[in-house]
C-alpha cells in the first residue's frame, strides 16, 4: 500500500473507495516496476516500450548496445536515482558508469557500486546542487563519438540541476518571486533555461559526439519534453526575449535582480544524435484510476490531464460535473498565489501547505457557498511522488471534514487566507500520506459521488 495512513483516512465505505482508486493510480507509476516493466535486454538490445497501448505493445526504440564502446547513465529529479538503480540492474556489466541526483537517497536498496547517487535541495537550489551538477558535468563532457549516454529526466530538475555558482544566485533571487507572484511552471522553466548552460539543451550540447536517449518522466501540462526538468537534452525554441518578456510581466527587471539572460543552444547539429522519449506521463495513472473505479461499478469521467489555474478554485468545476454513480478524475498542475497588493507590495502571513491541500480547502469552502458539496461527495487532490510542498501527499475532504471543523470551531476561510491547509488538514485528520516510491507526473484529483 502506497498511502501510509489508508486506514485511518478510510471512515466509511466512499472514502474507501476514493482512497483505493488513488492508490490504483500510485501503483501505475512506482517507479522500479514501471523501469522493469518498460525496458527490457536481450542479445545486447535495450528495448524500450510503452505498455499503455491497448491491444499491442508499442515499442519507442530500440538500442544495439554492441555498436557502442561505453554505456553511461545520468538521472535528473525526484525519483531518477530510484529509475537509474533499477536501469543499472536491467544492464548489468553493460554499464560503465553513472551518477543519479535526487532529493534523497533510495532506502533498503542494494546499490550499484558503478552508479554515485546524489543528493540536492528542492525547490530551492543550493550549493550542494552546484556541486552536483558539477559531477554530471565531467562526466557528460568526457564522452567520446563511440560512447551512449541513457538518462532519466524527471520533474524537480529544473532546481536540483544547477551549473554554477552564477545560476544560483541568480535562481535564489528570482524564483521565489515568480512563484510568490504566481508564474506557471512554463515560465519559471523559460526564465531558468535562459539562466543556464545546463538546461534548455545545454546538456546534450556537452553531451556531444555522443549518442544520447533521454527517458522523460514528464510532470507538465501537454508534456512539452522541453519544458520538464527545463529540458536539459531538448532543443529550446524559447528565447532570451521571452524570458525578458515574462520578468516584465511580474514586474521582476533583470537589473533589478541583476540577472544575466542568455541564449540556449541553437545550433541544431548538437541534438542530432539525440533521441528523446516521453517515458511516463499522467495518462497512465489516470487510466488505471478509471479501471479501478469501474471494480467498484462507478462510471469514470476523465475531465482532463491539463488543469491548471488558481488551486483554491481548480476543483469547483469538476465537483460541478460529477453525477451519482460516477467518479471525476483528472490531473494537472495548479498555482498558489501568495503575493497580494494591499496599497504597498505586502504579504499575507504564510502558514503551511501545497496546491493540493489548497485545492481541497478551496474546493470545500466554495462548494458550501454554492451548495454543491453534499454529504455524498468526495473531494480529494494528491502529489504523484508523495510530497505537496510538505510531507503529505495531499487532503481528501467531505462531509465528515466540515463537522469535524465545525466542531473544532474552525475558521475555514482563515486558514485559507493564510495558505495554511496543512494545519487545517491534520486539525482534522484528512491529510493523506504516502511513500515516496513513484514519479512525479503531476498532481491528481478525483471526485467522487455516490448514491
Amino acid at each position: 500500500m502506497n498511502i501510509t495512513n489508508f486506514k485511518n483516512l478510510s471512515k466509511n465505505s466512499l472514502r474507501k473507495k476514493a482512497l483505493l482508486i488513488a492508490e490504483a493510480g500510485y501503483q501505475a507509476i512506482n517507479i522500479t516496476n514501471t523501469v522493469r516493466q518498460k525496458i527490457s535486454l536481450k542479445n545486447g538490445k535495450l528495448s524500450v516500450f510503452d505498455t499503455m497501448t491497448r491491444h499491442s505493445v508499442k515499442k519507442y526504440l530500440d538500442i544495439d548496445l554492441n555498436n557502442y564502446k561505453n554505456v553511461f547513465v545520468v538521472g535528473i529529479g525526484k525519483g531518477s536515482a530510484l529509475a537509474s538503480l533499477a536501469l543499472t540492474k536491467i544492464l548489468g556489466k553493460r554499464l560503465s558508469a553513472g551518477i543519479a541526483l535526487d532529493v534523497q537517497k533510495p532506502k533498503l536498496e542494494i546499490r550499484n557500486s558503478k552508479l554515485k547517487i546524489l543528493t540536492g535541495t528542492h525547490p530551492t537550489p543550493s550549493k550542494q546542487n552546484v556541486k552536483a551538477t558539477q559531477k554530471i558535468v565531467k562526466l557528460i563532457k568526457n564522452l567520446k563519438k563511440n560512447d551512449l549516454l541513457i538518462t532519466f529526466i524527471c520533474g524537480g530538475g529544473s532546481a536540483l540541476l544547477c551549473g554554477s555558482q552564477k545560476e544560483l544566485k541568480s535562481s535564489q533571487k528570482i524564483f521565489k518571486e515568480l512563484t510568490k507572484a504566481g508564474a506557471d511552471i512554463f515560465e519559471l522553466n523559460t526564465v531558468r533555461k535562459h539562466l543556464s548552460g545546463v538546461k534548455g539543451g545545454g546538456l546534450a550540447k556537452m553531451a556531444y559526439p555522443a549518442t544520447t536517449v533521454s527517458l522523460i518522466v514528464s510532470d507538465v501540462l501537454g508534456n512539452d519534453l522541453s519544458m520538464v526538468a527545463s529540458g536539459p537534452t531538448v532543443f529550446d525554441k524559447t528565447t532570451k526575449k521571452d524570458a525578458e518578456f515574462i520578468l516584465k510581466k511580474y514586474n521582476l527587471p533583470p537589473r533589478t535582480y541583476d540577472l544575466q539572460l542568455r541564449e540556449t543552444p541553437k545550433d541544431k547539429k548538437y541534438f542530432k544524435k539525440v533521441k528523446n522519449v516521453l517515458f511516463v506521463s499522467n495518462r497512465e495513472p489516470i487510466l488505471a484510476m478509471a479501471e479501478k473505479a469501474k471494480e467498484f461499478g462507478l462510471k469514470p469521467k476523465i475531465y482532463s490531464l491539463k488543469i491548471k489555474g488558481e488551486a483554491k478554485k481548480s476543483l469547483l468545476p469538476l465537483i460541478k460535473a460529477v453525477k451519482k454513480k460516477e467518479v471525476v478524475l483528472a490531473a494537472g498542475e495548479t498555482t498558489v498565489v501568495l503575493q497580494k497588493k494591499t496599497g504597498n507590495i505586502k504579504y499575507r502571513a504564510v502558514g503551511k501547505g501545497g496546491r493540493n491541500q489548497e485545492a481541497v480547502l478551496g474546493a470545500i469552502i466554495n462548494s458550501l457557498n454554492t451548495n454543491y458539496l453534499i454529504p455524498n461527495t468526495i473531494v480529494l487532490s494528491f502529489a504523484s511522488d508523495g510530497r505537496d510542498n510538505t510531507e503529505a501527499a495531499g487532503a481528501i475532504g467531505d462531509g465528515l471534514t466540515l463537522k469535524k471543523s465545525a466542531k473544532l470551531k474552525l475558521n475555514l476561510q482563515k486558514y485559507l487566507t493564510h495558505h495554511n491547509s496543512f494545519n487545517l488538514f491534520k486539525k482534522t485528520g484528512d491529510l493523506v500520506f504516502a511513500k515516496s516510491k513513484t514519479f512525479n507526473v503531476s498532481d491528481f484529483m478525483i471526485i467522487m459521488k455516490s448514491n
